[in-house]
């Protein structure tokens, strides 16, 4: 049975593998009326309905819209149905980063500030469960801001994941920086649908591409996605914006990674850069794309940060939603920055 279960696994790995990633381009979700934000996640409810979860919100809760596609997989249209918020909580925001939605039950969505993931009933309202997150996790193991950006829910298996943006201080021996430009060793944890945790796996980022000292610099994974199979993908961003802007880059890198085809890491109290690089999760790179600002040319920057599954396509393709942190469509006369939504389609190939 074991031997079956294996086999099984090493065959969906291969499920998302594509033949072909299509993108589409960038929309600005203000065309749609969609309020401004720090739109820093988004999750799928059922049919036309999405969750959007920005880390500025002033309260517990998100942001519900209707989402309709083209044939092509490209959206349609967008519509802003309302804010779900809790009043209670108001003043008191937890830098909301990831929210997944587990049908019959409702939300869970992680935040950087007080590293936990509590789960939201539909009116907003936190209900007093949450993730049971291993102490490792802690806000003091963690670089500032460099916490819980991701969560994602396989609902084929009942199982959450989620990981922080950067390595843990006690896993790695310095903060990924343009001055240490290392990749950051990160533990991908997984929990059950009784919030308990199950397993952890090891990952490595890649090296980041800055060089040059930046005005701001950002690097790390900022979502993880659970496909229908038991593959993942991995989002890797990096930002660097310089002194005046001009010339500024986020560099978007969409990993798949399958931890059924991987040992989960056997003892979590051994600090990860002492572990053998074959004991981090195999991965495959998916797509990978790049905006920016250029004082002549384009001026498309987009800090993408959220992703969620779309529907499928009529031709058995499956879509990939992108949703980026505009600061609040922060900026000036001459530049401003746009809640941006975008569309993957991937057509599945086989190995």
């Amino acid at each position: 049975m074991r031997t079956h279960l294996a086999l099984l696994a090493l065959l969906q790995a291969t499920a998302l593998f594509p033949q072909e990633v299509q993108s589409f381009r960038q929309h600005d979700m203000k065309k749609w009326g969609i309020p401004k934000g720090n739109y820093s996640g988004i999750t799928h409810i059922e049919g036309s309905r999405y969750a959007l979860v920005s880390d500025k919100q002033e309260a517990d809760g998100w942001t519900e819209v209707s989402i309709s596609f083209r044939p092509s997989g490209d959206i349609d249209e967008m519509r802003f149905v309302a804010h779900h918020f809790d009043t209670q909580t108001s003043g008191r925001a937890r830098d909301s980063e990831g929210i997944a939605y587990v049908p019959g039950r409702g939300f869970f969505v992680s935040a950087e500030d007080d590293q936990q993931i509590l789960e939201l009933t539909e009116e907003g309202t936190p209900t007093g469960r949450r993730l049971s997150v291993p102490a490792c996790f802690s806000t003091r193991n963690i670089f500032p801001n460099y916490g819980f950006e991701a969560l994602t829910y396989n609902a084929g298996q009942g199982i959450f994941w989620t990981t922080t943006e950067q390595g843990l201080r006690d896993d790695v021996t310095t903060r990924t920086t343009y001055e240490t430009p290392f990749p950051t060793l990160l533990r991908i944890q997984s929990f059950g649908t009784d919030l308990q945790p199950l397993r952890q796996y090891a990952y490595m980022t890649e090296k980041p591409a800055t060089i040059r000292k930046p005005r701001v610099f950002a690097f790390g994974v900022s979502e993880l996605l659970a496909t229908a199979d038991t593959t993942l993908i991995v989002m890797e961003r990096e930002i660097n914006i310089p002194k005046r802007y001009n010339r500024a880059q986020c560099n978007i890198r969409l990993f798949c990674v399958n931890p059924c085809t991987t040992k989960a890491i056997a003892d979590t109290s051994l600090p990860l850069h002492r572990l053998d690089t074959t004991e981090f999760l195999h991965k495959r790179l998916l797509y990978a794309f790049s905006t920016g600002i250029r004082l002549f040319g384009k001026k498309n920057f987009a800090n993408y940060e959220g992703m969620c599954l779309g529907p499928g396509t009529a031709d058995g393709k499956q879509t990939i939603l992108l949703i980026a942190d505009s600061q609040n469509r922060a900026g000036n006369s001459l530049f401003r920055l746009k809640d941006y939504i975008k569309v993957l389609v991937i057509t599945p190939g086989k190995e």
